[in-house]
């Protein structure tokens, strides 16, 4: 058993919150930059992380997975875990590279989505986007010594970056935040007399449009949505047993009982009353 001094034992806790590596969803390992000489050659042996390299100029040949790749300037490439590879430099024109290790729990997720691994380890930058956090990262380390979580947060970034880059991705991205933006109407309105022409004016969009991507989204309409939160929020309210039927109706929205009645029992398969009924003796 170790023994820490309380002074030993808040520098324990400190480091292990500044430094990266400590994290599990995301954490960085190594990082580094080079100008390579044409004569060097790096013969790479399995590393316990996975590697993104940056070309920042130059050209360069990575030999993986026994093909063999020409990358120029805006290229990365990718090195899996445990995984042996050769990379080495144009003659003519040597290249520069930046480079960052990582591995965590979401890694290999962020990479499926991506579409990298073993057989497609080359990206290109072609928007220019990526370079920055390669450069951010390297400097971080320059000035600290250590890979922090402010270096975690920008890889972080780089793939939010990637992510959003791909078009089918950033299509999906805006269909559902419209959805998003669609049900926070409705969870905060459910109570008032709200149309849907109402939700989708909220949501900035067309009420065509918004029902055909809210039932792709949500695997219903957006009425049927609305009929759920009420719903939801009327069996809370009356197995609170503090209102009566017509109290919890306008509650959620409805002038009528008898139509709130109706709603319910088409929801839950029991009329209100039947419903907190069946609840209470359950509970007994």
């Amino acid at each position: 058993m170790t023994l820490y001094s309380c002074s030993e034992k808040k520098n324990t806790i400190m480091n292990e919150l500044l430094l990266s590596r400590y994290y599990h969803e995301l954490a960085l390992f190594e990082c580094g930059d080079e100008e390579c000489v044409k004569s060097k050659a790096i013969v790479l042996s399995k590393k316990n992380y996975h590697l993104f390299h940056y070309v920042v100029s130059g050209k360069g040949i990575l030999i993986l997975n026994k093909k063999e790749y020409h990358l120029s300037k805006g290229d990365i490439f990718f090195i899996p875990r445990q995984t042996d590879a050769i990379y080495f430099p144009d003659k003519e024109d040597p290249w520069h590279y930046r480079w960052v290790g990582f591995d965590g729990e979401k890694v290999d997720a962020y990479l499926s989505a991506l579409d990298i691994g073993l057989t497609s380890p080359i990206i290109n930058d072609e928007r220019k986007k990526y370079l920055k956090y390669f450069n951010e990262i390297v400097s971080n380390y320059g000035e600290r010594g250590f890979l922090d979580i402010q270096s975690q947060g920008l890889m972080y970034q780089l793939f939010g970056e990637m992510l959003l880059g791909k078009e089918d991705l950033s299509a999906i991205s805006s269909a559902r935040a419209t959805v998003e933006q669609a049900k926070m109407f409705i969870n905060n309105n459910y109570q008032f007399e709200i149309t849907i022409k109402d939700i989708a004016r909220n949501a900035k969009s067309a009420p065509n449009y918004l029902s055909t991507i809210f039932h792709r989204e949500e695997g219903m309409s957006t009425k049927k949505y609305l009929t759920k939160v009420r719903m939801e929020n009327a069996k809370e309210l009356l197995l609170t047993g503090h209102f009566k039927i017509k109290e919890v109706a306008e509650r959620v929205g409805y002038d009528n009982q008898l139509h709130f009645s109706a709603q319910f029992k088409a929801y839950f398969g029991k009329s209100p009353l039947a419903y907190v009924k069946e609840v209470s003796i359950q509970d007994k």
